[in-house]
């Protein structure tokens, strides 16, 4: 008989027990009362992913992100015994991230006099393969319905029924309108709203539920997980649980799914949301795309609808343009022959002639407002004036309508309108007309212009009426232009007239004056002079006898006879400024000579006469040419007493083949420019016309350093004429 091996020690018992412990797939582990990881099977590294290792003396809850957990264990404490244990379902996050439900049996056995808390981990429902599993399967079938659509509403009907049974016993599919409404767009299976209180709980209740409905998960954008309910409509419907799930498209919500356990009994957990929040990404990634490809063809519908419109606001822009351009050229054609003359009736008829070859008309006549009214003189029909003549006053027939009112008329149906002069020949069948007035800027009517009958058509257009409008302000430009013309032309016919008489009289009134001068010289010197020197031999006479008997008288007698010779002397002098009569007996040089040497005389100022020409100067100078330079020449002295400030003068006369030339240059403070312009210089203003009025030219030329020159140049031929 074989013997027996020896009992095992309780070392090797222990050791047998924790190869056992740690062979099994089962999750075993244990703590200690605050969390602490004491034990860690395989089982355990096995589906979360960590080795004893690596969580040994770690709080579990913090390893497998499950605050409840340690809360959990923490609660208990206060009720650790050896005879008592609990359970519980938590949800935990593996290493790789995966979230999981796991159900736990809780244990409390001693080590040691410690207490360890044992707990055994198995899930509720199914293992997590066979979670990852279904989920998988779920998002691949889901992948294949929305991979290629771009329509989602139908995919997502078919998604529901894929989700139902194997997620939840309904599943209903929400979308957010853009008016802020929310809309079922997908519901599996459909028989649920065939029953009244599954209906009223997804109609009525879960779109308006603003804690654990629709609502707050748009609003904030987070899945909800409801496992209890106290809620009228939940227990109407025997709705166990529900999760609903956003459908996001970033930045955004745009739908959530509604997932539903009711009749089977069965409660959702963090696992069963986690994959259907998982299945929702998915979606919504194919959702965002169908979403993005239909709102890129509602906005290429859009964009061609604006490219249509904008193409048709281009065409009609580009015939407005050419239009425009058209009439542009037209105007600018217009205008140049417009402006091209000022004959008054040149421009009306142009006028008339362009209206009617612009707008396509048969007819047409323009024409003035004068005193009497509307005044036209020929009319135009097929490129040819007829000469016509005719007055219409205010308020008579269209010209005079468009006087008083001064707008444009128009009518379609002239035959038919009273207004219309239709015994006038340019008015003989007479079908459509259109008159439009001219205006100056201030809107006085200086004229119009008509035309009548449309070739083939009715009537004249707006566009027709926009023309012929754009025509009246050059037509009023050249207008005023003419009339300012034959104005001015009118004026300068006056102004000459008037310049001419004026002339005329200054001549007279210097004749005169000359003739009265040589009048009252001849008069002083025959009669005053001849009396004087009468009265002076008589005093002579009277002399001689006195001193033989008065001494006092005979003294008297002499005194009286020294004024008499002053007297003859000053007599003498005023004679010859009135007319100097060497002038006809000695000539202009010895004239201009005596009277530098009298001026020089009584003045005290040098002057200097310098005399060239071979001529005979009595025949080369007629009398009225010798007067008018000696006259310059006595002013000119004058002039340089009043006002130079002078102390010498020098006198050239230069008698030549052509023309007979004077020169004063005195070196005083020199003429100015106002003196020379000035309107108050009625000295040089009679030098000036003494010297035009014979044909001849004079100048003023002054200045500080210079003094002053006056020229005077007379030519022998026309003065002589």
């Amino acid at each position: 008989m074989a013997s027996l091996d020896p009992p095992l020690s309780p070392s090797q018992r222990l050791d047998l027990q924790l190869y056992f412990l740690d062979s099994t797939d089962q999750i075993l582990l244990s703590v200690d009362p605050l969390g602490h990881i004491v034990y860690w099977n395989q089982g355990a590294q096995k589906v979360w992913g960590w080795s004893e290792s690596e969580v040994q003396g770690q709080i579990l809850g913090d390893v497998l992100k499950a605050p409840d957990l340690t809360q959990n264990l923490l609660s208990h404490s206060a009720q650790w015994s050896p005879e008592k244990g609990w359970s519980g379902e938590f949800a935990v996050v593996r290493r790789d991230g995966v979230p999981l439900v796991v159900q736990f049996d809780f244990s409390v056995v001693l080590q040691e006099k410690r207490p360890v808390i044992c707990l055994v981990g198995h899930s509720p429902h199914a293992t997590e393969h066979s979670q990852l599993q279904e989920a998988n399967r779920l998002l691949a079938e889901a992948g294949e319905l929305l991979l290629d659509t771009l329509d989602y509403e139908e995919p997502l009907k078919t998604l529901v029924h894929l989700a139902v049974p194997q997620v939840a016993d309904w599943c209903a599919v929400h979308l957010l309108k853009t008016d802020g409404t929310i809309e079922q767009v997908a519901l599996a299976p459909v028989e649920v709203n065939k029953i009244p209180a599954a209906e009223y709980w997804l109609q009525k209740s879960l779109p308006v539920d603003e804690v654990d409905g629709l609502p707050a998960v748009f609003k904030t954008g987070k899945p909800k997980l409801v496992t209890t309910g106290d809620s009228h409509a939940m227990a109407a419907a025997t709705i166990q649980s529900y999760m609903i799930v956003p459908l996001r498209a970033q930045p955004q919500t745009i739908g959530a799914v509604t997932f539903v356990t009711a009749e089977s009994g069965r409660r959702l957990n963090v696992g069963n949301l986690a994959v259907a929040e998982n299945l929702a990404s998915h979606i919504s990634v194919y959702m965002d795309k169908a979403r993005l490809f239909r709102k890129s063809q509602e906005l290429n519908v859009e964009l061609e609808h604006r490219v249509d419109a904008r193409t048709f606001e281009l065409r009609a822009a580009i015939n407005r343009l050419k239009l425009s351009e058209t009439t542009l050229q037209t105007l600018f054609r217009f205008s140049n022959n417009l402006n091209s003359t000022l004959d008054i009736r040149m421009i009306v008829d142009e006028l008339a002639e362009e209206a009617v070859r612009i707008v396509g008309g048969e007819s047409g006549f323009a024409g003035l407002c004068t005193r009497e009214g509307m005044t036209s003189h020929r009319y135009f029909r097929d490129g040819v004036g007829v000469p016509f003549e005719h007055v219409w006053v205010s308020g008579q027939g269209v010209p005079g309508w468009t006087l008083k009112y001064k707008v444009p008329y128009v009518t379609a149906d002239a035959g038919a309108d009273s207004r219309v002069e239709h015994q006038l020949p340019f008015y003989a069948e007479v079908r459509s007309m259109i008159c439009i007035p001219i205006l100056n800027s201030l809107g006085v009517v200086l004229g119009f212009f008509s035309i009548q009958n449309k070739r083939g058509e009715e009537g004249f257009t707006a566009e027709d009426q926009s023309i012929l409008l754009a025509l009246a302000p050059v037509a009023s430009i050249a207008i005023q232009n003419a009339l300012a013309f034959q104005q001015r032309l009118s004026d300068l016919v006056e102004l000459n007239e008037a310049s001419q008489q004026l002339q005329a009289l200054a001549a007279n009134l210097e004749s005169a004056r000359e003739q009265e001068r040589t009048r009252i010289a001849g008069d002083l010197h025959d009669e005053l002079g001849q009396a004087l020197t009468a009265m002076k031999f008589d005093l002579a006479w009277l002399s001689e006898r006195l001193v033989k008997n008065d001494l006092t008288l005979a003294a008297k007698a002499k005194a009286i006879t020294e004024q008499m010779d002053l007297m003859i002397k000053t007599v003498r002098r005023i004679s010859t400024e009135l007319r100097p009569g060497m002038l006809d007996d000695l000539g202009l040089a010895a004239s201009i000579e005596w009277l530098a040497k009298s001026f020089e005389k009584d003045k005290g100022i040098g002057c200097s006469v310098t005399v060239e020409g071979h001529l005979p100067w009595e025949t080369a100078v007629p009398a009225p040419l010798a007067l008018a330079v000696y006259r310059v020449f006595q002013e000119a002295l004058t002039n340089i007493v009043r006002h130079s400030e002078a102390r010498t003068v020098d006198v050239s006369l230069i008698l030549g083949d052509q023309e007979l030339v004077l020169q004063v240059h005195d070196d005083g403070r020199g003429i100015s420019h106002h003196e020379i312009h000035g309107r108050k210089t009625l000295g040089l203003l009679g030098m000036k016309e003494r010297v035009h009025r014979l044909g001849g030219t004079i100048t003023f030329l002054g200045s500080a350093a210079e003094g002053t020159m006056v020229t005077v140049t007379f030519p022998l031929g026309k003065a002589h004429a």
